[in-house]
């Protein structure tokens, strides 16, 4: 028989039922066609039901998803073994261990309420059908034993070991780290199984670790040949046509400011003040649209890759090295293409007037932000005399206006986070050697300040033509996250008032009160998480944390492609002509904010998983050594410790609390013994040894000196 007319037929008969559950053997007889295999029956009985078209109920029994009370969903795993599945309409729905039917985070599966939501008990479900497996690629250590191979998983969205499907093994030998994709079951009820999709080889070879963290998030290391082969056709030679329609900066002194180790300069700063005190700033950005026809091969693929990704010991670029290493990157003493963004500012941070045009400049130098910073300082006569004269008027002038400019971003609410980041050292071998802050300086400010005002202008100028783009937003923080913050701050002894959020002054002047105090970061730290994600969105809703109304991402094309977007718009609505309708609609770029948005959610996840794993990998140097720290987290199962001599986090995990049951307390602010009364509390000092370091998972496990065993040797640091 035909598959589609068994289904058809097994689909009538079921609804026969109505609500009925009907058996399997009954089901087949009730069919009773002749030369109807038993084998095959079942065998399309499992496709329906991974498909989600039925439903398998206890005792072999089926009904249609829509009278056993199915619904479908996204599925989580949990570090348990259970997990939630996340509905269409935003519902986390907890499922038990034993209820998982061999689902993995990211498929699709479709399940049924094991307990209804009521008052005093949360929902719970129970999946019975896989309906598509996770595209997700698992990471694990391939193993051997006899004759099964099995990967073990270094990924906690796997639970336990997963088989390798016969065939699959696709050469890896005992011990590599490899890449695999988890197949459907047999069953729906079955564990799952994988085929290995790459080898990457010795776990313990150099870049090998954060290979697996390029694979784990799908990241792309190589361009596809037709993108590369575009990028090297493109002309080098600037034609006398392309550079008389441009303005030409070229002897105007222009210079990048950037960290020591960039490999793309993509924007650079002129400035001069004239007699009346007023500053003409010029921010100059490397014009990849120039460069890259919208639908392009480079386009596509820049577009899928939205930006650049820059892990630990590497950088995943948006763009072929041909352009963003090369003919877009602002070298010193090379003319190269750009959009400038020109505004002239009065002395008390107006900007009076602004325009924008494509340019060619020729950058005189290429700065660091610690050869800046010392030159503004007066410490280092080395410096000021490698800057020069020029440049170094210039940089006194940036620095100037820097100060005007952070005058208007206090005076219209801007909020400033102490949210430092951790940067890890490596050796040549990739090996980890120190765990430092990455500072902020006043040069570092110098040109962030630049480039917001151009995001400003450029970003307006668009807006006003009603053109379509990306703005960059930042809605208003969710009002039960921030009475939940209010909560915590009270508890640590803070008032904050979660009824006064949309006063940017407030919130300002609340954060300025925690300088220098020790729960400044954790408190800095706990409203940040409370405030809502920036995403980028064709619909504008302004930027809460920048206190600003329009918003939007023009100084970084390179890496970034709703810079790219907003350079192409500027192009169609002002430069190329002017007033050119737009090529895409609206629904064009309200599906690719979506996109991008949520590339940028994987971006930053691996590149914070490659800073942790190395964390780990290098705390593993230190174990039994002795450190100070705070306590910057509590949970119920410990509390996390920052370090004071590396800018690294670990937990204290309450099984090592030996002279009490600790629990937390209401406000979640502290573990609290119960026999003692012991506190552990957010901001507390505290000293710790290293207990252990994981390096594949990215934690770090610290142990109280005080809590430790007697007898136990430890280092003293």
């Amino acid at each position: 028989m035909d598959r589609d007319k068994l289904q058809k037929l097994i689909l009538d008969s079921i609804k026969s039922f109505g609500k009925k559950r009907i058996r399997r053997r009954q089901l087949f007889n009730m069919i009773g066609h002749k030369g109807l295999d038993y084998e095959d029956f079942k065998g399309v009985l499992t496709e329906m039901e991974h498909a989600g078209t039925i439903v398998r109920m206890k005792g072999r029994r089926f009904q249609l998803p829509e009278k056993s009370g199915a619904f479908t969903g996204v599925f989580t795993l949990s570090r348990n073994g259970g997990g939630y599945i996340k509905t269409a309409d935003g519902e986390s729905i907890y499922v038990h261990p034993r209820d998982t039917g061999g689902a993995v985070s990211g498929d699709a599966v479709q399940a049924r309420m094991s307990r209804r939501k009521r008052p005093g008990f949360s929902p719970t479900a129970k999946i019975v059908a896989i309906v598509e497996r996770s595209t997700q690629p698992t990471i694990g250590v391939f193993r051997t034993t006899g004759t099964t191979s099995y990967i073990v998983p270094r990924d906690e969205r796997i639970a336990g070991n997963i088989l390798v499907r016969p065939g699959g093994e696709n050469g890896a030998e005992d011990g590599d780290l490899v890449v695999t994709r988890i197949d459907m079951p047999e069953t729906g009820f079955s564990r799952p199984v994988c085929t290995i999709t790459e080898v990457l080889g010795d776990p313990d070879a150099p870049g090998v670790d954060v290979l697996a963290i390029v694979r784990r998030y799908g990241l792309s290391t190589a361009f596809p040949e037709d993108v590369e082969a575009e990028a090297e056709r493109i002309p080098a030679d600037l034609g006398r046509d392309v550079l008389e329609r441009r303005t030409d900066l070229r002897e105007t002194v222009t210079f990048t400011i950037d960290p020591e180790d960039a490999k793309d300069f993509d924007d650079a700063i002129s400035i001069e003040k004239t007699g009346d005190g007023c500053y003409h700033l010029g921010v100059h950005i490397a014009d990849v649209a120039h460069y890259i026809g919208d639908g392009s091969a480079i386009d596509r693929e820049a577009a899928a890759r939205a930006m650049s990704c820059y892990l630990v010991d590497r950088v995943i670029p948006m763009l072929p090295e041909r352009l963003s290493n090369e003919l877009c990157s602002l070298r010193p003493d090379e003319d190269r293409l750009t959009k400038s963004v020109f505004a002239v500012i009065d002395p008390h941070g107006v900007v009076l007037s602004h325009d924008i045009a494509n340019t060619v400049i020729r950058s005189r130098k290429r700065l660091t932000y610690g050869q800046v910073q010392s030159y503004i300082d007066g410490k280092d006569a080395v410096a000021a005399v490698d800057i020069g004269p020029e440049v170094g008027e210039a940089l006194r002038l940036l620095s100037e206006l820097t100060d005007i400019l952070l005058e208007r971003r206090e005076e219209r609410g801007a909020l400033d986070f102490t949210n430092p980041e951790a940067h890890v050292i490596l050796d040549e071998r990739g090996k980890p050697v120190d765990i430092v802050r990455r500072e902020q300086h006043k040069s570092n400010v110098m040109i962030e300040e630049a480039m917001i005002l151009a995001n400003i202008i450029t970003a307006r100028a668009l807006g006003t033509r009603k053109a379509h783009f990306l703005y960059r937003i930042h809605e208003d923080p969710d009002a039960t996250k921030l009475a939940s913050f209010a909560e915590t701050a009270q508890a640590l002894g803070y008032d904050f008032k979660a009824s006064r959020a949309d006063d940017h002054d407030y919130i300002r002047a609340f954060l300025q009160s925690l300088k220098g105090i020790r729960h400044e970061r954790t408190l800095n730290m706990l409203l940040l998480r409370s405030m809502k994600k920036a995403r980028y969105s064709p619909e504008n809703a302004g930027h809460y944390g920048l206190a600003l109304p329009v918003y939007g991402h023009f100084t970084s094309p390179i890496r970034r492609y709703p810079d790219l977007i907003l350079h192409r718009q500027l192009d169609a609505f002002f430069l190329n002509g002017g007033g050119r309708s737009a090529v895409h609609d609206y629904g064009y770029y309200d599906a690719l904010g979506d996109s991008v948005s949520g590339r940028e959610i994987v971006t930053v996840s691996a590149e914070r998983d490659s800073v942790k794993m190395k964390t780990a990998e290098f705390m593993k140097t230190h174990l039994g050594e002795e450190f100070d720290g705070t306590i910057t987290g509590i949970i119920p199962i410990g509390f996390f410790v920052e370090l004071d001599r590396y800018f690294a986090e670990g937990l204290v995990h309450v099984s090592t609390l030996l002279n009490d049951y600790y629990i937390i307390d209401k406000a979640g602010v502290a573990l609290v013994g119960r026999s003692t009364g012991s506190r552990f509390m957010l901001g507390n000092r505290v000293r710790v040894a290293v207990a252990s370091a994981d390096k594949d998972k990215g934690e770090v496990d610290f142990v109280l000196v005080e809590g430790m065993k007697r007898g136990r040797g430890r280092k003293k640091r």
